[in-house]
């Protein structure tokens, strides 16, 4: 799997997801409501340029979303206008509830062709209702939820899509997405993206994590641990492999749809992702946002971990004593835990339970 993310400041809108966009604004708003409010509460002609000539994100995301809608009232009937529909997005809790499950079964039925036999409520509480513990996040003076939450997508009061998101100090990160089947039409991939990105910009988490993509976009090195752009070049590479380092195949000359160079083909050392170089341990890296081992002695208690071994649930400190060899090696139970303890930072680590048992 290779992670993408995207830099929320720069991305730019491409014409589909503009259209995307547009379309169901327009949908939801009403040529009747448009009418209306052209007349009832005009823009000036300054604001009606800059409405043509530039697709602000923040702004047109949320231009058909009910309590961003301008609702001036008639003047002889003191009736407010309103919109064809009534669309609201709200960042609710990851918890069940039936509405949500509801919409859960049908989009595993109608898109992914399950049979009523494998859809079931305990499979979504695990699968989408049991994620980080929501707790809130200070940096620079601005407070940042953090966590794992569902957006909720309500048309007419009826939950018609939801984005499962993993909020971290950092990034927002797309981890799922239903909609009902009567929304196929309105691309909510695309709008639930928009939504996402335009929530990492105006809250300030900077980074996307998706798993569609969307450009800028950059993919992470699996042996520098280096962001480098997707662009054509990395597209090549990776439709040509299924393992692709770039700073391997820059120091080694490899050509974007070679499998390798002449030489490198002649002694049978082509790249492939068994003979990749693997780091012994995280901390033996530059990888931006992870904990030092001074920095989790200083913060963290790794004695306190909670970890599940086949049916059980244990303290990292019944394991016995341990020591800084130990957290270094990614082969043992102390390693694996201070590595990922390193990159999920000490708020989340108290809350946590690491699940080493090999289940699914």
């Amino acid at each position: 799997m290779t992670t993408i993310r995207l830099d929320s400041v720069d991305f730019k809108p491409q014409k589909d997801q503009r259209r995307a966009v547009n379309r169901f604004t327009d949908y939801v708003l009403g040529p009747d409501y448009s009418r209306l409010a052209a007349r009832l509460c005009p823009k000036t002609r300054e604001e009606k340029k800059r409405y043509r000539t530039k697709f602000d994100l923040s702004l047109r995301i949320h231009e058909a979303e009910y309590q961003c809608i301008k609702r001036p009232n008639f003047s002889s009937t003191k009736k407010s206008i309103e919109p064809a529909h009534k669309f609201e997005v709200t960042l609710d809790a990851d918890t069940f509830t039936e509405e949500k499950y509801s919409l859960f079964a049908n989009y595993q039925k109608v898109v992914h062709k399950e049979p009523p036999s494998r859809i079931s409520k305990a499979g979504f509480r695990s699968f989408l209702c049991s994620g980080l513990a929501q707790k809130t996040y200070e940096q620079d003076g601005k407070e940042r939820k953090i966590g794992s939450y569902h957006q909720c997508y309500r048309l007419d009061g009826r939950l018609v899509a939801m984005g499962v998101l993993d909020l971290m100090p950092q990034c927002v990160s797309s981890v799922y997405l239903i909609y009902h089947e009567s929304v196929n039409n309105w691309e909510f991939g695309k709008l639930s993206a928009l939504q996402e990105i335009a929530l990492a910009v105006e809250a300030g988490y900077r980074y996307y994590y998706m798993g569609i993509t969307f450009h800028p976009t950059y993919v992470l090195d699996p042996e520098t641990y280096a962001w480098d752009p997707l662009d054509q070049d990395m597209l090549a590479r990776l439709d040509a492999r299924a393992y692709v380092s770039l700073s391997r195949e820059r120091r080694l000359r490899i050509n974007a749809a070679s499998g390798g160079t002449d030489s490198q083909e002649a002694a049978g050392s082509t790249p492939a992702a068994s003979t990749a170089p693997n780091p012994s341990s995280i901390f033996h890296t530059d990888m931006p946002g992870v904990m030092s081992i001074e920095d989790i002695k200083e913060n963290i208690s790794l004695d306190e971990i909670d970890v599940r071994l086949k049916d059980k649930i244990v303290n990292l400190a019944r394991l016995g004593e341990w020591d800084e060899e130990e957290m270094i090696d990614s082969s043992s139970v102390q390693g694996i835990a201070a590595e990922f303890v390193a990159c999920i930072g000490p708020l989340l680590a108290k809350d946590i339970v690491i699940d080493l048992s090999g289940g699914a």
